[in-house]
């Protein structure tokens, strides 16, 4: 365990679940309100100015909506649940504090005091303990920027507050969050153990929950349990947080965290493209590249990226300057599947920053698009007869347990994953394998599609490009020429489907996804096996 400079562990008391809606939760306060934070832990995140500067014109763009309002309306009519959480949890001061100025810091302290004013109480998503975490944080991060000037009666109303918000949070934690959001609202709790009076049990609920989480979570090749890139790049981005933290408080950091981030700043590295920013795997989206290479600096971490993961279930390719990724692994069924793709088998191919095949990605809100982009359809992977290679249930899980396989295989000249699933094997009596090999220094990307089992039955394999890909049909429709906006160009043939170009989505951020186009071979079961062959070959200029 972790030791402290002044502090003395008692135990953990029991925590008990209190109902957000209860009027009494977090209500009880102690003897003395503080009138200073004991440590205000650095943020050292880059925020968006542009988005600050929106902000302070009335324009709030969260979770990929935009909603414009001249009076501070904190759920304001058809606002997504998303949106409110986001303008609840304050991490948006980063960006005020990156406009800086009298106006900026003005607006963040007339909204958090106006919060104040109306969310004394327990409230629905406000008070929601991801949400109260989050912005527990904030507030302590950003003291210094918005309310170390601030007069009297608003420093006392801010401190009466925090400490308001960390009792309730510590009765409420873990409630019925899971993931990287019950990760969040720890963080909260940390860092109100090592910011306020009276913290030290906060402080140890904190960290026992964490390291808890760290243990349930963490894959040992340093994936994250849901197998989402983007859940394992926030979990670390938390991590470091929590590390800055108890080294500005001067409090030993426990051996477990630092392992943790040792094993995820890998794993991380093996999600990016050329661009620096993360592929469309299992409910991720980009991301930030500049806030992902900022996250892997400050992590420390020195070591190289993964070759492969076998406990996620990921393969990449990296020659020359090509990146290849695949997905080998089985489909989650536990807690955390609630945001796991049907996309077995499916890839993403980049050369240089430019991306070529990708999968369509996620949206940042529940709904419809969010659910289509679970589906096989939706990646750079077989589908038969339009159906999802696994079942998605009706609670949205995924359930049944494919097998699926896979060998690599490397060369001086060329590196090749061949790989194969069952996932329709229950409704057409049908087996996949599929084999991609890079070779030429990543010139040429090469792969075989293989059906084995019944006759008669649609396929169609799919290739989505990303928005910056044109495509075109040439040589009487049988190949098609692909032009990035950087000039470079690809050349895609194919033996033994119907090739089209169709149009496809792209979401790489927000809510709505952008259009794009894909390559799709279509073509029928004929017996056993039933092969199709493709290439794609950078054109020389």
């Amino acid at each position: 365990m972790f030791l402290t400079e002044g502090i003395s562990f008692k135990g953990i008391r029991p925590l008990r679940k209190l109902a957000i809606g209860n009027p009494l939760a977090g209500l009880s306060l102690p003897q003395r309100i503080p009138d200073h934070l004991k440590v205000i832990p650095p943020d050292p995140w880059a925020g968006d100015s542009q988005r600050g500067r929106e902000i302070i014109n009335g324009v709030f763009r969260f979770a990929g909506q935009t909603i414009s309002k001249d009076d501070l309306s904190w759920e304001p009519q058809g606002a997504k649940p998303e949106w409110v959480a986001e303008l609840h949890g304050f991490e948006w001061l980063r960006d005020l504090r990156s406009v800086g100025g009298d106006r900026a810091r003005r607006m963040a302290r007339e909204m958090a005091g106006n919060w104040m004013t109306r969310y004394e109480k327990p409230h629905d998503i406000a008070w929601r303990p991801d949400v109260t975490g989050a912005r527990l944080a904030a507030w302590i991060s950003f003291h210094d920027f918005f309310c170390s000037s601030a007069d009297d009666e608003f420093r006392k109303s801010y401190f009466t507050s925090l400490c308001r918000q960390a009792r309730h949070l510590a009765r409420a934690l873990p409630g019925d969050l899971n993931g990287v959001s019950l990760l969040r609202a720890l963080k909260g709790l940390a860092y109100s153990g090592l910011a306020l009076d009276d913290g030290a049990e906060r402080l140890e609920q904190a960290f026992k929950g964490i390291l808890k989480q760290i243990s349930d979570q963490i894959l040992p090749d340093g994936g994250h349990i849901s197998r989402s890139p983007q859940a394992a790049w926030e979990f670390l981005h938390i991590l470091v947080d929590l590390r800055t933290a108890l080294t500005s408080a001067k409090v030993e950091m426990p051996e477990e965290l630092q392992h943790a981030i040792d094993r995820l700043a890998p794993a991380v590295k093996f999600f990016r493209h050329g661009d620096g920013a993360l592929c469309h795997f299992n409910g991720a989206q980009e991301g930030n590249a500049n806030i992902c290479e900022a996250t892997l600096m400050h992590s420390g971490a020195r070591g190289k990226a993964m070759r492969h993961m076998p406990h996620s279930g990921y393969e990449k390719i990296a020659l020359g300057r090509s990146v290849l990724f695949m997905d080998v692994g089985l489909p989650l069924t536990s807690q955390y599947a609630d945001r796991a793709h049907a996309g077995l088998l499916s890839l993403e191919y980049s050369f240089g920053k430019d991306r070529v095949f990708v999968n369509c990605g996620t949206s940042e809100v529940r709904g419809k698009w969010r659910d289509l982009l679970r589906l096989t359809a939706a990646h750079s992977a077989l589908a038969v007869d339009a159906r999802n290679s696994c079942v998605i249930d009706q609670q949205g899980l995924l359930s049944g347990r494919p097998h699926v396989s896979h060998k690599r295989h490397e060369d001086p000249a060329f590196v090749m994953i061949d790989a194969s699933h069952n996932g329709y094997m229950p409704r057409f009596g049908l087996t996949h394998r599929r084999a991609v090999r890079l070779q030429e220094n990543g010139e040429v990307l090469l792969g075989e599609e293989h059906l084995t089992g019944k006759s008669g039955v649609h396929f169609a394999a799919r290739f989505h490009l990303h928005p910056n890909i044109q495509a075109s049909l040439i040589h009487d429709g049988m190949e098609v020429l692909l032009r990035a906006r950087s000039g470079t160009g690809w050349r895609f043939r194919t033996n033994g489907g119907d090739i089209a170009i169709e149009e496809s989505v792209y979401a790489s951020e927000g809510e709505t996804p952008r259009r794009t186009l894909q390559i799709a071979l279509h073509g029928m079961t004929s017996g056993s096996p039933t092969s199709v062959m493709w290439e794609l070959r950078r054109e020389k200029i």
